[in-house]
């Protein structure tokens, strides 16, 4: 398979997905050791952001990438709301819980995108 700017995102989503769900359990459990509440998870998440924004970044412009070079309107739109998922990672990371539920229905959407136009006419060889 190769890689392109628009399977990229996708790539870079798993991975930044995947470690969000790390931080979420790391944060929870460190929540319980202090007596367990979701505003001192917040607070956590809040606080760890700091360290790893600039992650968000990286992530924002390979979506922005993608959606210059996305064909379909359904890949447009993932990469749009992929885009808006990255910065709610750094403007609010105590709802990430919900943005990376999120984030894993637009990989799935943007992984299970045709790649080409639909406008596009393939030609059978003989």
């Amino acid at each position: 398979m190769k890689l392109s700017f628009i399977k990229l995102p996708a790539l870079f989503g798993v991975v930044y997905a995947a470690f969000t769900v790390v931080v979420l359990i790391v944060a929870t459990i460190y929540a319980v050791a202090k007596g367990f509440s979701l505003s001192l998870v917040g607070e956590t998440l809040m606080a760890w952001e700091a360290h790893w924004w600039w992650l968000s970044i990286i992530g924002g412009l390979l979506h922005l990438l993608s959606y210059i070079k996305s064909r379909t309107k359904r890949l447009m739109w993932c990469n749009w709301l992929g885009m808006c998922l990255y910065i709610g990672y750094v403007l609010i990371p105590n709802y990430s819980l919900i943005l990376v539920v999120v984030h894993f229905i637009v990989i799935y959407l943007i992984a299970t995108t045709k790649l080409h136009h639909p406008d596009d006419v393939q030609v059978p060889e003989a």
